[in-house]
């Protein structure tokens, strides 16, 4: 289950990457990028990988944010696993994890409404991105880890549904781990400022993130499965060693 879990979170980061994760966050990359260029002492060498060890530590701190909340959401799924053992429904907690999968797959098909718009409407309106802007022109290493640190709180249809994803562990450690594996799959492109992106047409982008919210809708049907299983209302499905549900 974890390994799964974690493979999912990374194959969706790397894919959705090239196009949820640019048109969402590769403004504030291009912004940052340059203003950390302009406030480098006179003189400083500006290669490409002085830049690149200047993002660094903001994707230190945006992975850290999302690896904070994975071990959070895996706690309570953890706890919730224990009290719906106790009660009875185990079952009826994988089968809600399963339709939450689903809504936020259908989201990011453009089928139901974006995610992040309900994100922002429960946040009041008040986001991290102003906070954000008054760090961008510092140069020091914790300026650009508290950049990251709030880029993680940004409102994400993805961020949200790897959230969901992590509460399949049942563990902090298996909750936070998973969140590090999408964040780790997301640096290639957010890292490379958008460049790698730039090669890509923008149609295939689009198809990248559709295979990610399938990827995300195949994994909630699984889940789904599973706790009706559980639930005694259907058979359990195994493939050799496999256990399918």
């Amino acid at each position: 289950m974890e390994l799964s879990n974690f493979a999912l979170a990374f194959f969706t980061g790397l894919m959705s990457s090239f196009g949820h994760c640019l048109g969402m966050c590769g403004g504030i990359v291009a912004i940052y990028s340059a203003r950390q260029s302009a406030a480098l002492p006179a003189g400083t060498k500006n290669s490409f990988w002085n830049k690149v060890l200047s993002l660094l530590p903001v994707h230190l701190g945006r992975i850290s944010t999302y690896a904070i909340f994975g071990a959070l959401v895996g706690l309570a799924g953890s706890l919730l696993d224990k009290v719906g053992g106790f009660l009875g429904w185990q079952g009826a907690f994988s089968v809600l994890v399963g339709l939450a999968m689903l809504l936020v797959s259908l989201s990011l098909l453009g089928i139901l409404p974006p995610v992040e718009t309900a994100l922002m409407s429960l946040m009041g309106g008040r986001s991290p991105l102003a906070r954000m802007r008054g760090l961008f022109g510092k140069n020091s290493f914790f300026s650009s880890l508290a950049v990251g640190l709030l880029w993680g709180l940004l409102p994400c249809g993805l961020v949200f549904a790897m959230l969901v994803v992590a509460v399949r562990t049942h563990t902090s450690w298996g909750g936070a781990m998973t969140m590090l594996a999408f964040g780790l799959g997301t640096i290639p492109t957010l890292l490379g400022f958008g460049l790698a992106a730039n090669l890509i047409s923008p149609k295939l982008r689009g198809g990248l993130q559709n295979v990610a919210a399938v990827l995300i809708m195949l994994f909630g049907i699984q889940t789904i499965l599973r706790g009706l299983a559980i639930a005694g209302l259907i058979q359990s499905l195994s493939i050799g060693q496999v256990m399918l549900w």
